[in-house]
């Protein structure tokens, strides 16, 4: 009689990563059932009692958790189509931005109509790129065509959070913020959004609901944005805190602070993810930690526009209050690796903190990790460990920029690179093996991304 547990994937030979760990599991075996990560062990004792379905070699690689981009606006992959122009001046985005400028853009911006037959075919792209360096997880950050950003998401088998981004007051033509939208309209769209995507991509795909920035919501939105959050169970985000100088234009458009009127709202809540929060005062810091919230770092992103926030050191000081942080990129088309993002989040943090400890290695790589909340899979992904989903990434350390690196977390944090993923699981499904997708034809997602930019193009033109 055979005693051994059936699984459906059993991934052995490999080094776990798991930052809760004091040392480092080698030649270990991951058990995976029914999208779960069953059991984890050395290979020795798991092998002779499970009875895979499938079997991954992990030899010579580390088996990490899958990473997770938490601010990404996955429409901007349609700005991949524009030419290239020698930039001659600030864009609209450096030092933050001027909110009258910036805010009513991005407000019609999210609100634009694109077909989904237009937007699914170049985001798709864009997530098969994500997807081979190794993010498991991607929450869209706002745009348009969200339609179309779902069903790319649910085709290409990433794990992700898709909706709309509402805003029902900007600046008019003179600045001065006024109302432009119906509140209970565009709520009534996004539940039913919700209605048709929860759930989608064999439930790898949740609807999100969020806010375009705190000033671009009036409180009777920000507060019909916590009560659907709430009420549906989904995740939420709101761009807020950016830099000073857009507090200073909130509370003085508005006369109180974001905090103030987030909480109001009802917005400070454990389904929240507060996207920058570059400027934080120590109020906010304990009003953040008091909710619940998480919030998300852009370091490539915001460093590359030039937003120049880092230096208010709120991510230190959030991880000591112990508000939970993830990483994100915040720009498209650019596809960024998760290990740019930690890489990039050290390097921006020490430098501002002019210490080699303003963020430690560990600390970086939790918070590429950490992307449940915004994800709406909050405590069920960030570890390899029983009971966790099984989104996994397996990087090979036998290159010669690993030489010598012998602990998973310097080889995974420090010396990784794209090219080293050979092998992503999501949900227990292999997506990625030896480096090529497994559920879409790579040259056939580009062709037909590249022809709709062109088509695109040339009616533009």
């Amino acid at each position: 009689m055979d005693d051994r547990t059936p699984c459906d994937l059993l991934i052995s030979g490999g080094t776990i990563l798991d930052l809760q760990a004091d040392d480092p599991l080698a030649g270990a075996a991951v058990a995976v059932d029914g999208g779960v990560i069953a059991a984890v062990g050395p290979a020795a004792d798991l092998e002779p009692a499970w009875v895979p379905r499938r079997r991954i070699d992990a030899s010579g690689h580390v088996v990490a958790p899958g990473f997770v981009d938490a601010h990404v606006h996955l429409a901007s992959f349609m700005g991949a189509g524009r030419p290239y122009e020698r930039a001659t001046g600030p864009g609209p985005f450096s030092g933050a931005g001027d909110m009258a400028g910036v805010l009513p853009m991005v407000a019609r911006w999210c609100a634009m109509h694109v077909p989904a037959e237009v937007m699914a075919p170049v985001v798709r792209a864009g997530l098969a790129a994500m997807l081979r360096s190794g993010f498991t997880g991607v929450v869209d950050a706002g745009g348009p065509g969200v339609e179309g950003v779902a069903l790319a998401a649910g085709a290409a088998g990433i794990r992700a959070a898709v909706g709309p981004s509402l805003a029902d007051q900007w600046h008019d033509d003179r600045g001065t913020l006024v109302r432009q939208a119906d509140a209970g309209e565009i709520l009534a769209g996004a539940e039913d959004f919700a209605d048709r995507h929860d759930g989608a991509g064999g439930g790898r795909v949740r609807a999100l609901v969020s806010a375009v920035e705190v000033m671009a919501g009036s409180d009777e939105l920000l507060a019909g944005i916590a009560a659907l959050a709430a009420r549906r169970d989904l995740p939420t985000h709101v761009h807020s805190h950016i830099d000073g100088a857009s507090n200073r234009a909130h509370a003085e458009a508005l006369g109180r602070t974001p905090t103030e009127r987030l909480a109001e709202a009802g917005l400070l809540s454990e389904r929240c993810t507060i996207m920058h929060a570059g400027a934080l005062s120590d109020g906010d810091v304990a009003a953040f930690a008091s909710g619940g919230v998480t919030v998300n770092h852009n370091p490539v992103g915001n460093a590359l526009h030039g937003f120049g926030v880092a230096y208010g050191r709120s991510v230190p000081r959030l991880l000591a209050a112990g508000v939970p942080v993830v990483l994100g990129s915040d720009y498209a088309p650019s596809v960024t690796s998760p290990f740019e993002q930690v890489r990039a989040a050290l390097a921006i943090q020490r430098e501002v903190a002019a210490s080699d400890y303003g963020l430690t290695l560990e600390a970086a790589l939790a918070m590429g990790f950490a992307g449940a909340v915004p994800l709406g899979r909050p405590g069920e992904l960030g570890r390899v460990a029983p009971g966790q989903l099984a989104d996994l990434v397996l990087v090979d350390t036998t290159g010669a920029h690993h030489l010598a690196s012998t602990h998973p977390v310097p080889a995974v944090g420090l010396h990784a690179r794209a090219g080293d993923v050979t092998t992503v699981v999501v949900g227990g499904d292999v997506v990625v093996e030896d480096g090529r997708l497994t559920h879409l034809d790579e040259a056939e997602v580009l062709a037909e991304a590249r022809a709709t930019l062109d088509l695109v193009a040339a009616r533009a033109g």
